[in-house]
């Protein structure tokens, strides 16, 4: 049946309805001979149609079609038809005629997007060929109202019935259509490609079958399922689906591409590790949203040719405990950016170093930055050389070494706009700026700053240590050692306590005096290399059990120290406290989410209960938890990551431990 009319006419109406004389509309034609025209008012045409349907179903086609749709994208459809002579065929000038139909609302059902014709040369009994056409689509397009249809038809006019006859028809609704997307197609190895099922229809389909590596065997049943390629190649991806009558499968050739760490552009994800260290990157790589890249210890990355890591998916580079994870270059390079990620970001024992730009940019995202040597970074722009925080305040540094970075404007070290990060147990040594060796505040920035060691920075415009423009500041437990004024404020106030500040400073608990450092630099900025130094305290110095009585107490039990490293004053050094008779750890540490702590204590039944205490960085007590048996589980729940703190008392003895909560 062929059916044309309407307002707005579909592609080749005009040959159409010249071949069958169309004087009025609708019109429905049978088998290229029989037609109805003109339609109700109301009612039904179903008793005009059906005669002129059983007329033509019971002549004998001198051919079979059978149709398929399939699609590469969401842009293409691809129909293809099978065709087989069943009798001898007497037409000539015959054409294959593939036609896309569009479901568009109730008023129009079946309209026709796509038209197109070629010759069709079979005549002969047992001859069989596929034919197969392309069509592009419209990206607003839904498959699931896509329908194909291909007809086999004469070019000549039967003069006998002054009609064009059609020798065969076929539609096929979309039905099964195996279609998929990933986040990467090419980077790397180990590449972690997620795959994405993208499937028509949308709802029915009951299995997934990949074959990520052309070998034949399923390597997953997931509906939207991650690989990780871990040699180098290029890969042909299979997806095979089924809705329990029919099973289709696509395959899409040299769709994944792996290549080593030698020539890095473009998207990355995955695992970076040591068998394809180093790592060079030569223009621009991103990490986009929905991306993850792991980088494990010892890896290397160079990046050169003025490049930059832009993050704006998940990074975790974690070298905690293990040898560190160095990111450098043979030029230059922009350093990591972060924007606009709220994934759980981690930047941890790393060595980042040359960037010319700001080593670590963070701009409305989290991420925790502990324990790196971020040093010899350099910048021309109001960024921190160092690290450069913009809105929000989920960010936590601590116990990074921040040593020997220059700025030829604002900052060396650290600049918070608009940001309220937590500054915590950092070493910010030796750093040279025109402005601001150590740290920058304006736009309203708030951080807070504990247990810091700030020493020997140098202001060229002598400025200090630290500049703040409509910010404001609160500082506990610090030494901030400076040749100048250690703050020049602008419109801002700083909260100054329990702090070794050169020249005094009005707070409670605030000493002028020499902290004795170990061995420090011989003088300010970065003529002085202030990773060679060694800025812990020695015996006898003022900053010993000099911070804030309510913060936690150092990991020897004392009372706080102030600046970043405490001074061990021999109790409780042993890590499983036995020489207390206590026993006390928790694991995992670092964690995310919940934690267990174990506990024993000599003398005492497990069964007894005993109280944990829970403190923040601050002091705060945070929780009691009641344990008994030798172990409690603490659930952080939605508090910010950070160190944390868990005390135990028995008796005479008192054991506080260390803890770091990750998000």
């Amino acid at each position: 049946m062929w059916q044309t009319g309407g307002s707005n006419p579909s592609p080749n109406y005009s040959q159409r309805a010249s071949f069958y004389g169309l004087s009025g509309y609708p019109q429905a034609m049978f088998g290229g001979t029989e037609y109805v025209q003109g339609g109700l008012q109301s009612g039904s045409m179903y008793f005009y149609y059906l005669p002129k349907y059983n007329l033509i179903i019971n002549i004998d086609s001198p051919l079979d079609i059978s149709i398929g749709v399939l699609s590469d994208s969401k842009s293409e459809i691809i129909v293809q038809a099978l065709v087989e002579v069943t009798d001898t065929i007497t037409t000539t000038n015959n054409k294959i005629i593939f036609i896309i139909t569009r479901y568009v609302d109730s008023d129009w059902f079946c309209t026709v997007e796509r038209y197109e014709d070629e010759p069709f040369y079979l005549t002969s009994v047992g001859q069989t060929e596929m034919f197969e056409k392309t069509f592009t689509l419209e990206p607003d397009w839904n498959l699931d109202n896509i329908k194909a249809v291909v007809i086999v038809q004469t070019w000549n006019n039967d003069p006998a019935i002054n009609r064009h006859r059609i020798l065969q028809g076929a539609q096929s609704f979309t039905g099964l259509i195996p279609m998929f997307s990933s986040n990467i197609q090419e980077g790397p190895a180990c590449l972690g490609v997620q795959f994405y099922n993208e499937s028509y229809p949308q709802v029915g389909i009951i299995s997934w079958e990949w074959d990520f590596n052309e070998d034949g065997v399923w390597d997953s049943t997931e509906e939207n399922p991650y690989y990780l390629y871990e040699t180098t190649g290029v890969y042909d991806v299979t997806l095979q689906i089924s809705d329990g009558i029919d099973t289709l499968q696509v395959t899409e050739e040299d769709f994944i591409t792996v290549t080593d760490g030698s020539n890095i552009s473009g998207i990355v994800a995955g695992v970076w590790n040591t068998a394809f260290s180093p790592y060079t990157i030569t223009d621009d790589v991103s990490i986009p949203d929905g991306c993850e890249l792991t980088i494990e210890p010892d890896v290397q990355i160079i990046t050169n040719n003025n490049s930059k890591i832009k993050v704006e998916g998940k990074i975790v580079a974690d070298a905690s405990g293990k040898g560190p994870i160095i990111f450098t270059s043979n030029d230059s390079w922009k350093g990591i950016q972060f924007f606009n990620t709220m994934e759980a970001n981690l930047i941890q024992n790393c060595e980042i170093t040359n960037a010319t730009y700001c080593a670590i940019d963070i701009e409305n995202s989290k991420v925790d930055i502990i324990e790196n040597t971020i040093y010899e970074n350099s910048t021309t722009t109001q960024k921190g050389a160092a690290i450069n925080v913009i809105g929000l305040d989920s960010v936590y540094i601590y116990k990074n070494l921040i040593a020997n970075n220059i700025s030829s404007i604002l900052c060396a070290g650290i600049v918070c706009d608009n940001a309220n990060p937590l500054i915590s147990h950092n070493i910010i040594v030796n750093n040279t700026a025109s402005f601001a060796g150590a740290i920058s505040l304006k736009n309203s920035s708030n951080p807070t700053m504990i247990n810091n060691t700030i020493a020997n920075n140098e202001s060229t415009s002598g400025f200090g240590a630290m500049w703040f423009a409509s910010s404001s500041a609160t500082v506990n437990n610090c030494i901030l050692i400076d040749d100048l004024d250690v703050f020049n404020l602008l419109g801002s106030t700083v909260y100054v306590t329990y702090t070794c500040i050169s020249g005094g400073y009005s707070g409670t608990g605030n000493i002028n005096e020499d902290p004795m450092f170990e061995n420090p630099t011989a003088g300010s900025g970065t003529s002085y290399n202030g990773l060679e130094a060694s800025w812990n305290l020695l015996e006898g110095s003022p900053c010993i059990d000099a911070g804030d009585p309510a913060s936690p107490p150092d990991p020897d039990s004392t009372i706080a120290d102030m600046g970043a490293l405490y001074f061990n004053q021999g109790i409780a050094v042993d890590p499983n406290c036995t020489n207390l008779g206590i026993s006390l750890q928790n694991y995992p540490n670092p964690f995310k989410g919940s934690t267990t702590i174990e506990y024993a204590i000599k003398g005492r039944l497990k069964a007894e209960p005993v109280e944990i205490r829970i403190y923040n960085v601050t002091g705060q007590l945070i929780e009691t938890i009641e344990a008994q048996n030798g172990m409690a589980v603490w659930e952080a729940g939605n508090l910010p990551p950070g160190v944390y703190f868990y005390q135990l008392k028995s008796d005479n003895n008192n054991v506080v431990k260390k803890m770091l909560l990750l998000r």
